[in-house]
């Protein structure tokens, strides 16, 4: 079974699927399907955006799980979020729903308490590779630095990994790789900044799916069809 809670993980009470020392875990945090991608409203109907986000959060899961990361948790979601999880042979874990960057602190403690590094990963960075896993592995010097991947725009991270043994921990939003660059300075630790490009664009407004579409043909055919519905118009109105 691969469903199970972090609440209350400590080095005595850790997560019994987690083997001590070995590998990173990867954390990919995911809300209800019916709450994601609001910004595309305009361009896509609900049924639309959770077939994009769920084709995404596939293409995702699925790189990390070519590259060498020990464990894929997948914290949150819905029913539909936990069988494509199940499915692609990642965690599920349920969220306590304190918001994400409890979320993702959560999985990172309970990692840390099994002696491992962690890595968060949002789900919408369509154009992700296993290589990209690797230039992150690498800039961290193996898990024992960090390092932080940014967003091409908006001044977010789109990847950042943590030394098991950090009290490092994500502060994801607005501004946020300028925010963890400055709590990392103030904890004395070491960081790296990996430019791999998997982890630029993230899709989230009408222009990064415009950017996605201009990038690789049939991009959203592709996209909506991994989640098996049509996808009619929408790329015609996409490009408007």
């Amino acid at each position: 079974m691969n469903t199970s809670s972090l609440n209350g993980a400590s080095s005595r009470n850790r997560p019994a699927f987690i083997k001590k020392g070995e590998g990173v875990v990867v954390v990919v945090p995911m809300k209800p399907l019916h709450l994601a991608k609001s910004r595309l409203s305009k361009l896509l109907d609900p049924g639309r955006r959770a077939a994009l986000t769920i084709g995404m959060f596939t293409r995702v899961v699925t790189a990390a799980l070519e590259s060498s990361m020990a464990e894929i948790w997948v914290v949150g979601g819905d029913d539909e979020v936990r069988g494509r999880a199940r499915q692609l042979g990642a965690r599920w874990i349920e969220d306590a729903g304190k918001g994400l960057n409890e979320a993702v602190t959560a999985a990172m403690d309970a990692a840390a308490a099994a002696g491992l590094p962690s890595m968060y990963l949002p789900a919408d960075l369509p154009f992700l590779r296993s290589t990209d896993f690797a230039a992150l592995l690498t800039a961290s010097e193996n898990g024992t630095k960090l390092a932080l991947a940014p967003a091409q725009r908006d001044g977010g991270t789109n990847a950042m990994l943590v030394p098991s043994r950090s009290a490092f921990r994500p502060v994801l939003g607005r501004d946020s790789f300028r925010l963890h660059k400055d709590l990392a300075l103030r904890l004395g630790m070491r960081y790296a900044v990996c430019e791999s490009p998997g982890f630029a664009l993230d899709l989230d407004t009408p222009a990064d799916l415009k950017l996605c579409m201009e990038r690789e043909s049939g991009f959203l055919e592709s996209l909506i069809g991994i989640h098996g519905q049509p996808s009619g118009s929408v790329s015609g109105t996409a490009q408007q």
